[in-house]
């Protein structure tokens, strides 16, 4: 009796433990796109001098995040055998660590354009923008989501629904603006590496409410 009331304890505290990395990490990819998102900005309003060192430093950012996925991955190996939910949480990191790595690479082509010092063609901007803040947006939800995960059920499923909703807004926008690339008339190079930056948006905000739906599970 003793000895299951300590292994209850155990997984308990790891469950805790492997709640919080996850909102490290969680922080950690908001802190990533933040960054991006003032790149995208300063690309459109043709300061792409500020975007180098701004890259540099979502570099910097994603290693920290793999060093916070690395961690996650030690917890749940040692978790073996004391959560029944161990393969979900894999499943989750593995989410976050697929959304940093998608933002490190919207990064990338951000800076390429500005490196080129291609400018963004007018009617694209405010699309480019917008989907850039959405995209933004989801990601603030499904980092609620997991701050209120173990600690209020009801209020994880609602900011996991908002995050469903923000996303359905991000596809809408990546059409929006893709035919808006498309039609723009600017060079081809410009073009493909435009679509490619809308495309990672819609890529993230997918990968956000794919993380949002392994947290109904994990409430459940």
């Amino acid at each position: 009796m003793v000895a299951m009331v300590f292994r209850v304890d155990r997984g308990n505290r790891t469950l805790r433990g492997l709640i919080a990395i996850c909102q490290d990490h969680a922080r950690e990819v908001i802190e990533i796109f933040r960054k991006v998102l003032f790149m995208v900005e300063d690309l459109v309003k043709e300061e792409g001098s500020n975007v180098e060192a701004k890259l540099k430093e979502v570099e910097v950012l994603h290693r920290s995040s793999l060093e916070i996925k690395r961690s996650m991955m030690k917890e749940l190996n040692d978790a073996e055998g004391l959560l029944i939910n161990r393969e979900d949480f894999f499943r989750l990191i593995d989410k976050l660590g697929e959304i940093a790595d998608y933002t490190e690479g919207l990064g990338v082509i951000v800076g390429e354009i500005a490196e080129n010092k291609w400018g963004v063609p007018e009617g694209v901007k405010e699309g480019l923008v917008k989907t850039s803040e959405t995209t933004f947006e989801t990601l603030l939800k499904l980092r609620e989501s997991l701050l209120a995960l173990g600690v209020d059920s009801p209020r994880a499923l609602d900011f996991a629904k908002e995050v469903e909703d923000r996303n359905r807004a991000v596809n809408g926008l990546h059409r929006e603006t893709d035919l808006k690339i498309i039609t723009s008339g600017a060079e081809l190079p410009l073009i493909l590496l435009l679509r490619d930056t809308v495309q990672f948006l819609e890529d993230t905000a997918d990968r956000a409410e794919e993380a949002a739906d392994l947290v109904r599970i994990l409430v459940m």
